[in-house]
């Protein structure tokens, strides 16, 4: 897994660093329409490392940055108001997922969906790429998604870039937290996995309907 982020990170400071500040937007498009595959934790502490170094302005890296995460957001936010509810209530049984997950989804977001979308997109894992997609499904207000994920998304980013300026060219500090931090969250998912497929296989969610 540290072989995998360090040569990821350099993959990342390498394309970044060509790009300028349109490599900065690209890679935060990229890194929430991808949803798992160009993790922020890497991508945003390697932004924050080329600031250290004098090549990008803090202030510049975070506008880019800002805007390409939000258009990414809005991006996948569109693509699943369009056609993911269409999508799970056909193929949602594949992954555990049935209509009376998407009802209780429906009403969370009625009655919570605001603080659903700022606490989701504070999680520090990839995780926070389900939230658009969340919003989405349940068709959320575009006015209201698009405030409440510039407000969330926000504070985590800057944590992430700002961590990437004061390592500045020592990635071993930072592949060594997100070594641990990772085993943290997959030990954290997995029982959540668990817990979701033990509920669902014995029934107990239909005890709420």
């Amino acid at each position: 897994m540290v072989a995998f982020l360090a040569t990821f990170s350099r993959w990342a400071l390498e394309i970044v660093e060509q790009g300028g500040y349109a490599g900065v937007f690209s890679l935060s498009l990229l890194d929430r329409l991808t949803v798992f595959l160009i993790p922020a934790e890497i991508v945003l502490p390697a932004f924050g490392i080329l600031v250290s170094r004098g090549t990008f302005s803090l202030g510049w890296v975070l506008f880019w940055m800002s805007l390409g995460s939000f258009i990414g957001n809005l991006c996948l936010y569109f693509i699943f108001r369009k056609g993911g509810r269409i999508f799970l209530e056909k193929h949602g049984k594949y992954f555990l997922i049935s209509k009376h997950e998407l009802n209780h989804l429906d009403k969370w977001f009625m009655k919570y969906g605001d603080r659903l979308v700022i606490l989701g997109y504070l999680i520090p894992t990839s995780i926070r790429s389900l939230v658009p997609i969340a919003a989405g499904i349940t068709k959320m207000n575009v006015a209201r998604f698009s405030f409440y994920s510039v407000v969330g998304f926000l504070p985590l980013s800057f944590i992430y870039v700002y961590a990437g300026v004061k390592a500045g060219d020592n990635l071993n500090v930072l592949l060594e937290y997100f070594k641990t931090f990772n085993y943290i969250i997959i030990a954290l998912l997995a029982i959540l996995v668990i817990w979701y497929i033990y509920r669902h296989r014995q029934g107990k969610h239909l005890t709420h309907e």
